[in-house]
C-alpha cells in the first residue's frame, strides 16, 4: 500500500494561503503527511499576526505537517515553546506539536510516522562552531546544539549516518555535487547562492533516502535571480542483495522546492506516493549517483565501488572472473546460453548472470545447460549445524587413487548445505514472457520462451530433486530438505533457495505447520497446495506455470518407519509437499520469510536469520563448496558423459 505525500516549498509566515491550498489538495488526494521545507515561519519583524492565528487555532492545519529549522532562526516565540517543552520533558523536543498537525521534527532526528514512514532530518545551515568557514566557503557563527537555530555542525551529519536508511531525508541544505551527471543544468549564480556539503553528501551516499527533500533559496532582490525549483534525474546507488539474494535497487529523487507564493511561479507544492516494496528496476531515466564512493570510501574500503561493482556472491566485491575469469565454472562447461550475452536490469551488471565478469565462480557448485547451482551468501546453517547426522564430505582419496590401507580415513568436512539454484536466462520469473531469448541486434523475441521457460523450470527441478536424495543418502534419511522461491515481476533474476532440515519436522507437519503460522503472523496470504496442474515437470506434458506473482515452496522427507534406519528403502516414508502463496501484484512480501522460518525450526533464528549476520571469508566459503562438491558428485548429472 502506498502512501501519498505533500512537500511544501518555504512559507515565511503565509500561513493563511498555504495552508488553504493545502486543504483543497487534502480534501481530493488524501495526504499521509505533509513535509515543510525551509524556513515555515517569518521573521519576528515580518509577522503581521499570521503566527498569532496559527497558533490560536484560528488557521487550520488540514494534515499532518512535519518540518525542521530552516536557514534562519524561528521567532521568538516559537523558539521560547520549544525551549519550555525541552525544560518539562527531555525527549518533547523531538516531534514536538506546535499547534494541531504540525509537529517540530527537531533539528537532527530520526522519525517513523503512524503510517511507517522513516524520516531523517538534519535542519540548519553547516556551520563550524569555532568560526571558520563552512562547506560552502560561509563563516556563520552560533552553537549548533541549540535545536533553535539554523545551524547544524559536521558532528550532526556524521551521527546521521547511523540511522540505517530513510524513506525521507529532510535538509536545509543541498548535498554538494547533487547536480553531477544530470542532464539539467543548473546556473552556476544558482549554484552559487546554494549553501552546500560534502558531509552532507555522504550522508545521502550511506542513508540512500528515497526522497531528499530540501528548499532552495529565497533568491532575488538585490542579485536579481529569480525563485526556482530544481528536480534532479532518480539516481540509483551501488546495488545489493537483499536477505533473500533478489536484487534491490536503492533509487533516489532530490527536490528543492521554490518559497511558497513566488513572483516567478516556481514549483513550491511537490505530491509524491511511497510504497513499501524497494523498487529491484531501474526507473526511466535514473542516472548512476553523483557521490559513487563515497560510502566506500567511508569504510575505508580498498577501490571505489565505481571502479569495482560489488557482486551478489562476493563481500568485498573482488568477483570471480565470470567467464573471463572462469571459463563457466569448475567443469570448464559452455553452453549456448551460457554464450549470450545477457543484458542485465540492474544498474550495473545482474549478479546471477554468468556473464558478469565480476562473479566469483569459487561459489559455483555445477553448471548444466539452462541453469547452474551454488552456495548462498551467508548460508542459514553452519557447516557443522548438520555433520552430527553424516552431511559431511567424503573420505578424501589416497594419493595413489586407493584406499589409504592402515591410515585414519576420517569424512571430509561438513558444509552447511544452503544452496542455491539459478536459471542461466536472465528473467524475472520463469515464464515464457519473462524467458524470450534475445535475437539478432538484440532485439528479442517469445518465439522460443515456452521451451526455455520449461527446460529451465525441468532442470531446476532436477537439480533440487538431486540434491533432496544426496542429502537424505548422505544422512541415512535423517535430513530432509525446503526449497522455495519467490516470483515476482519485479524481480531481477527469478532463482530458488534449497535448506536442509531435519526429517522427523518434515514427516510430522511442523515445517508445513511453521510457514503457515509465520504467514499468519505477519499477515500474509494463507498457503494453498499446489494443483498438479501448476507445477508439471514430466518432459512429455506441457509446463504450466503459476501465474502471477506468488511464493512457493517444495518440503520433502523420507524416513525409516519404525525408525529403524538399517531397514529396506522400500520400508521408508516419503513426504512431498508444495505449497503456494498468491501475491497481489505490488503488495508488500517479507524477503525473510522463508529464511525466518527455517531458521526458527533449526533453532537459530537468534544469530542466523540476517544473512548479512552470516558472511564468511572467501577461505571458508571455498571450502565449504569444495566438501559439497565432494558430497555431491555422484548426485551430479552435469558430470555424466
Amino acid at each position: 500500500m502506498a502512501s501519498k505525500v505533500i512537500v511544501l516549498g518555504s512559507v515565511n509566515g503565509q500561513f493563511t494561503a498555504a495552508f488553504k491550498k493545502l486543504g483543497t489538495l487534502h480534501a481530493k488526494n488524501h495526504f499521509a503527511c505533509c513535509i515543510a521545507t525551509g524556513n515555515l515561519f517569518g521573521t519576528d519583524e515580518e509577522d503581521d499576526g499570521e503566527l498569532s492565528r496559527l497558533l490560536s487555532g484560528q488557521i487550520e492545519v488540514p494534515v499532518t505537517t512535519y518540518f525542521t529549522v530552516g536557514t534562519r532562526p524561528f521567532p521568538a516565540r516559537i523558539a521560547e515553546r520549544l525551549q519550555a517543552a525541552a525544560v518539562a520533558d527531555d525527549s518533547a523536543l523531538e516531534g514536538n506539536e506546535i499547534c494541531p498537525n504540525l509537529h517540530y521534527l527537531g533539528k537532527r532526528s530520526v522519525t517513523k510516522t503512524a503510517e511507517g514512514l522513516r524520516i531523517v532530518a538534519l535542519g540548519g545551515l553547516l556551520v563550524d562552531n569555532d568560526g571558520a568557514a563552512s562547506a560552502d566557503g560561509v563563516v556563520r557563527k552560533g552553537p549548533s546544539t541549540d535545536a533553535c537555530l539554523p545551524f547544524h555542525s559536521v558532528a550532526d551529519e556524521t551521527s546521521l549516518r547511523g540511522a540505517h536508511g530513510a524513506d525521507i531525508l529532510l535538509t536545509a541544505i543541498w548535498p554538494r555535487g547533487v547536480q553531477q551527471g544530470s542532464a539539467q543544468t543548473v546556473p552556476e549564480s544558482v549554484l552559487r547562492a546554494v549553501p552546500s556539503s560534502d558531509g552532507l553528501a555522504d550522508l545521502v551516499a550511506v542513508l540512500r533516502p528515497r526522497y531528499h527533500i530540501t528548499a532552495s533559496p529565497d533568491a532575488g532582490g538585490q542579485e536579481g535571480q529569480d525563485a526556482f525549483f530544481y528536480e534532479r534525474e532518480a539516481f540509483f546507488h551501488p546495488e545489493r542483495p537483499d536477505s533473500t539474494h533478489s536484487l534491490v535497487i536503492d533509487v533516489t529523487r532530490f527536490l528543492s522546492l521554490a518559497r511558497w507564493g513566488n513572483a516567478a511561479k516556481a514549483k513550491s507544492l511537490y505530491a509524491f506516493s511511497l510504497s513499501q516494496d524497494a523498487p529491484t528496476l531501474v526507473p526511466a531515466g535514473c542516472t548512476p549517483s553523483p557521490f559513487l564512493g563515497r560510502a566506500n570510501g567511508l569504510k575505508k574500503r580498498k577501490t571505489a565501488l565505481e571502479a569495482e561493482p560489488y557482486s551478489r556472491f562476493s563481500q568485498d566485491g573482488r568477483g570471480g572472473g565470470g567467464r573471463q575469469g572462469g571459463g563457466g565454472g569448475r567443469h570448464g562447461k559452455r553452453t549456448r546460453r551460457d554464450e549470450q550475452s545477457h543484458a542485465p536490469l540492474g544498474p550495473d551488471r545482474c549478479f546471477f548472470c554468468l556473464s558478469n565478469p565480476n562473479l566469483p565462480t569459487h561459489m559455483l557448485a555445477s553448471i548444466g545447460d539452462d541453469s547452474y547451482l551454488a552456495t548462498a551468501k551467508g548460508p542459514l546453517p553452519l557447516a557443522t549445524t548438520f555433520a552430527e547426522q553424516g552431511l559431511v564430505a567424503p573420505p578424501p582419496p589416497s594419493a595413489e587413487g586407493g584406499d589409504r590401507k592402515g591410515e585414519d580415513t576420517k569424512p571430509g568436512a561438513g558444509f552447511p548445505g544452503h544452496m542455491i539454484m539459478v536459471p542461466l536466462s536472465h528473467a524475472a520469473t520463469i515464464t515464457a514472457g519473462a524467458m524470450h531469448p534475445a535475437g539478432d541486434a538484440g532485439i528479442t523475441t517469445q518465439a522460443n520462451g515456452q521451451q526455455i521457460a520449461a527446460k529451465t523450470f525441468r532442470e531446476m527441478t532436477r537439480f533440487r530433486e538431486s540434491l533432496q536424495t544426496m542429502v537424505a543418502s548422505r544422512t541415512q534419511q535423517q535430513l530432509g530438505a525446503v526449497t522455495w522461491e519467490i516470483s515476482r515481476q519485479r524481480n531481477v533474476h527469478v532463482h530458488w533457495q534449497f535448506v536442509p532440515v531435519p526429517a522427523d519436522l518434515v514427516t510430522g507437519g511442523l515445517v508445513e505447520a511453521a510457514f503457515r503460522v509465520e504467514a499468519a503472523n505477519l499477515e500474509l496470504p494463507p498457503l494453498v497446495a499446489a494443483t498438479v496442474a501448476s507445477v508439471q515437470e514430466s518432459e512429455t506434458e506441457e509446463y504450466v506455470p503459476i501465474e502471477g506473482d506468488y511464493f512457493r515452496v517444495w518440503i520433502w522427507g523420507q524416513t525409516k518407519q519404525g525408525g529403524n534406519r538399517d531397514a529396506d528403502a522400500e520400508q521408508s516414508r516419503v513426504v512431498g509437499t508444495t505449497l503456494v502463496m498468491h501475491l497481489d501484484e505490488g503488495s508488500y512480501f517479507d524477503l525473510q520469510y522463508g529464511r525466518r522460518v527455517i531458521a526458527k525450526l533449526l533453532g537459530l533464528e537468534a544469530t542466523r536469520s540476517v544473512w548479512q549476520d552470516c558472511l564468511q571469508t572467501e577461505a571458508e566459503e571455498e571450502a565449504d563448496v569444495e566438501a559439497f562438491r565432494a558430497a555431491y558428485a555422484t548426485w551430479d548429472f552435469t558430470l555424466a558423459g
